[in-house]
Formats: C-alpha cells, structure tokens, sequence
C-alpha cells in the first residue's frame, strides 16, 4: 500500500513537472517511475510524456522515443497524433507528421505538414478536404505567382554576364559581374590585337573561364536564393496569422 502510494506521488511530481515546462527534472521523475514500477513502461501516456521531456533536451533520443511510441501502440487516439505529430513538426520531421496523420481526421495540421515539406499541391488539396477553404486559397494564391526561373537567370547570364543575377533581383552582384567580365574581356581583346598570345591564353584561363563561369554559377543562386526567401516569408505570415501555437522549423 505504501509503494503504491508513493509511486503515485512520484507520477503526480513527474506529471506536474511536465505541465509547468519543467521538462528536465520531468525526465528524471518518470524514469523513476518506471524503474520502481515497470510495467508503467506499457501505459501510453506516462512514456508520451517521458519522450516529449526528453525531446526537449535530446531532439534525437526524442523522437526515437516518439517513433517507438507510434510502432508499439497502433490504435493511437487522434488527440495523442496529433501531439505526436507537432512535435514531428516543429522538429522538421515533416514526412513522419504526414505518414502519421494520412489517415486520421486533423487536415489542418497534416496540411501544415505538407506546406513545410514544399508538397505544397498536397497542402492545397488537403486544406480543401478539410474545410480550410481560407487556408487553399492561400496556397493557391502563392502557386499562381510566379517564382524567378533559374533556367531563364542562367540564359540570361550566358549571353550578357551579370543580366541573369539583375533579373533574379541581385543588381549589385549583377552589375558587378558584367564589370568584371567586360574588363576580363578587354584585357583578353587587347593580347589578341598585340598578338601577345601567351597572355591571351593566360586571361582566357584564368580569367575569363573563372568569371564567366562564375557568373552563371552566381545567377542560379541568385534565382534560387530569391525564390527560397519568397517562400520564407510567404510561410512566416501564414504560420503567424494561421498556427500561432506551432513553432515549426522552416527550410
């Protein structure tokens, strides 16, 4: 009778640990627990609990724990999910959230997932299926704008230096580029007209080859660089306005 008081006032210390944030000594108290009384290793809700304290310190022992959560107990209520699930999330594991909400009934967070891993079709129709008609036309709103073309940001840069970086909406770079090459080009001008061919091949080489190339290496980051912040900023307003208590990690 005494043990199982005790363990009692153990589990309740571990428990109100966990609801005040105090995740660490939380861990602590619940391994406790499961080494005085081990069969409480089988209960779903103290090993959740254990496994969100130790995420909280441990991201990869964490979501071991969740993952061993999620294989030992198949009929998971939705509450306990979508828990699971957002923790997934807000630790950028956004393909286990989805495998883990497909079938259940929460579509607004498995469309969150979806957003996060840029299936962002996905994310659209999911929204639509559940009711989050606001949310869809979001989506869809960002699909129908137009992204900067990488393709077209190296076209560019390959028949003017520098042109691919501006239309990529890095001027400065840009302008920076085209200067460097035209000077490269003069100097590579100048050796053939004084027949200096030595040195031609010396510019060519070494500069020409570099910055050139260079350049074109420039305007498909530059591409790639404007469309990653697009999107950046574009999830950090729908986060804020829409999943206000999820604090995901954004790529």
């Amino acid at each position: 009778m005494h043990i199982l008081l005790l363990l009692c006032a153990q589990l309740a210390l571990a428990d109100s640990l966990y609801a005040h944030g105090y995740y660490d000594p939380a861990r602590i108290e619940y391994l406790r627990c499961f080494f005085f009384y081990p069969q409480m290793e089988h209960e779903m809700q103290p090993r959740l609990r254990y496994a969100i304290s130790v995420l909280a310190t441990d991201e990869t022992n964490g979501i071991a724990l969740l993952n061993n959560i999620v294989n030992e107990f198949p009929d998971l209520p939705d509450t306990v999910k979508n828990e699971i699930a957002v923790k997934y999330v807000e630790t950028g594991r956004y393909y286990l959230a989805i495998d883990l909400l497909q079938e259940g009934k929460e579509k607004k967070l498995l469309g969150l997932a979806y957003l996060l891993d840029g299936q962002l079709f996905n994310a659209r129709n999911t929204f639509l299926n559940g009711g989050n008609y606001e949310l869809a036309a979001k989506v869809e709103e960002f699909l129908m704008h137009p992204n900067k073309s990488e393709k077209t940001a190296l076209l560019l840069s390959l028949f003017l230096p520098g042109s691919g970086q501006i239309y990529a909406g890095d001027p400065q770079r840009g302008i920076m580029d085209f200067l460097v090459n035209a000077a490269s080009g003069y100097l590579l001008y100048n050796a053939l007209r004084q027949k200096k061919y030595v040195d031609a091949s010396l510019i060519f080489f070494f500069l020409i080859n570099r910055f050139y190339l260079g350049s074109l290496n420039n305007a498909l980051k530059a591409a790639f660089q404007c469309n990653q912040e697009q999107r950046k900023a574009w999830l950090d307003a729908l986060l804020e306005s829409h999943f206000d208590r999820i604090e995901p990690q954004i790529p």
